[in-house]
């Protein structure tokens, strides 16, 4: 058995150590620059679909929503019915859930195009790195 090689097979010498924080390094530096150089309409949409993925959000919808319905099957008296149907319910949620359905895609496209910058995969005719 190599001095370099652990018992398990790793190798473990000071030069492979050197290369992987090197390696490291560089993906934390590009990747600081790619993040510098996003968009304003890219930072919105990354801001956004933070949001859209914590519990903040869900604790927002269930707040709207449960008013919503307290308030027009009339458990709060206090305050009129506005949508006793529920129909405007119905519209407010489909149209909600068109645009969370696009800022996941959007959200998603982002890290498949950084997945495939990180892994070398460039898009063909290009180098890796340069998708």
């Amino acid at each position: 058995m190599d001095d370099r090689t652990s018992p398990r097979g790793r190798n473990s010498s000071p030069e492979v150590a050197g290369v992987v924080e090197r390696n490291i390094r560089t993906l934390l530096q590009r990747r600081r620059e790619e993040q510098g150089s996003r968009s304003r309409q890219e930072r919105i949409a990354d801001a956004i679909g933070r949001f859209i993925g914590s519990m903040a959000f869900v604790y927002l919808q269930l707040a709207v929503f449960g008013l919503w319905l307290a308030i027009n099957l009339g458990w709060l008296s206090a305050i009129p019915r506005f949508d006793p149907t529920f129909v405007v319910l119905a519209v407010v949620a489909s149209v909600e859930a068109l645009f969370l359905s696009t800022f996941v895609l959007i959200t998603q496209n982002r890290m498949a195009a950084l997945a495939n910058k990180t892994s070398g995969a460039g898009s063909p005719g290009q180098p890796p790195g340069r998708a």
